[in-house]
This record gives C-alpha cells, sequence and structure tokens, in this order.
C-alpha cells in the first residue's frame, strides 16, 4: 500500500512540477589540440542535405539542425553519416537560448549516434573533431548541456577535454511560463 501511494504521489508532482536536471560543458581548446582518426570512420563538416539524403531514418531526422547560424559535422562509415552533431550561434540559438553566449561562442545543441553505431567512441571523436573545427573557425567559446543521468554523453565530454562548469536544475511550476532556473557550479554566467 505504501509502494501504491508513493507511486500516485509521485505521479501527481510529475503533473504539478516538472523539472529538468542539467551538467554544462564548456570547451576552451586551443586549435591543434587533441586527435580525431577512429580507423574506418571519416569526419567532417555537413549541409543539411547530406542528411536527408541518408538511409538511415533518424539521422534523416537530424537535418532541421542545420542552416543558418549552425554548423553541422558528422561521422561516416562507408559512405553513411553514423552519428552528428550540431552547433548553433548568433540569431539562431536564441530559439533555445539556455545558456547566455557572447560573441564568438556556440552551444552543441545536439549530438546523434544512429543506434546501430553505438558504443565504439564514435561521438567522443565526434565532439573532439567538431570542437576543434569549430575553434579554427574562430569560435572562442563551446557549451553543451547534458541530462544528468545521460552516463555515456556525460563521458564522451568528459573525454573530450569539455569542463564541467555548472549544474542547472530547472522547475517548471503549474501555469508558469518561464521556468525557474538555478545554477550550481564554478561558472559565474546564469542560465536564462
Amino acid at each position: 500500500m505504501i509502494n501504491f501511494l508513493f507511486k500516485k504521489a509521485k505521479q501527481l508532482a510529475g503533473r504539478i512540477l516538472n523539472y529538468g536536471i542539467y551538467v554544462i560543458y564548456q570547451y576552451q581548446g586551443v586549435q591543434g589540440a587533441g586527435n580525431s582518426s577512429l580507423d574506418d570512420y571519416e569526419f567532417r563538416e555537413v549541409k543539411p542535405e547530406a542528411l536527408e539524403s541518408s538511409l538511415i531514418e533518424t539521422i534523416k531526422e537530424q537535418a532541421w539542425y542545420g542552416g543558418d547560424g549552425s554548423q553541422l559535422f558528422a561521422c561516416i562509415l562507408d559512405e553513411q553519416i553514423v552519428s552528428v552533431c550540431a552547433y548553433w550561434y548568433g540569431e539562431r540559438y536564441l530559439q533555445r537560448n539556455f545558456w547566455p553566449l557572447k560573441k564568438n561562442e556556440a552551444k552543441l545543441v545536439q549530438l546523434f549516434t544512429a543506434p546501430e553505431a553505438r558504443g565504439k567512441g564514435i561521438a567522443q571523436k565526434l565532439i573532439q573533431y567538431s570542437s576543434q573545427k569549430m575553434v579554427e573557425k574562430g569560435f572562442k567559446g563551446l557549451y553543451a548541456r547534458v541530462w544528468h543521468s545521460n552516463y555515456p554523453s556525460r563521458k564522451a565530454f568528459q573525454n573530450s577535454q569539455w569542463d564541467t562548469i555548472a549544474t542547472v536544475i530547472e522547475l517548471h511550476p503549474v501555469k508558469k511560463l518561464k521556468p525557474i532556473r538555478l545554477r550550481v557550479g564554478k561558472s559565474t554566467r546564469k542560465p536564462k
């Protein structure tokens, strides 16, 4: 009976107060650092059209992340994109606007690896490759937010020389238009 009541109380709390807990990562690397090779894999910048022509439906679904104010990077195996990441900056990033960006900064807003290619270290290498390319393009700071319990993604960022700079707890009270965001960590920036 206690388990039943606890489950019902948890369901009710979920309806009244939605929440999010995110870990914020930052990359301030230097040009030429890191090695992005991974044997049979190729890494490169791509356009949305490359994703749209994929034979993998879940890769096709990532194409909308491209366009003005974005940079797309992909990992390719046997001429097929198996992983993609997208950075947004400037006006495009204002759609998300979760973490404050300065001029010459971008946020990695999507990192996706096709299910059949997971567990091979591809995401980590794609993060490393794309980070270096963004630095070469003149970006001074890169950011990412990762759901607190997404341990594979957190490990990929940590192993790619991205620093944990904050944890953001986001509360969505009933009928509240703007979420309440609390920052925990060493960063002096506050989430929007």
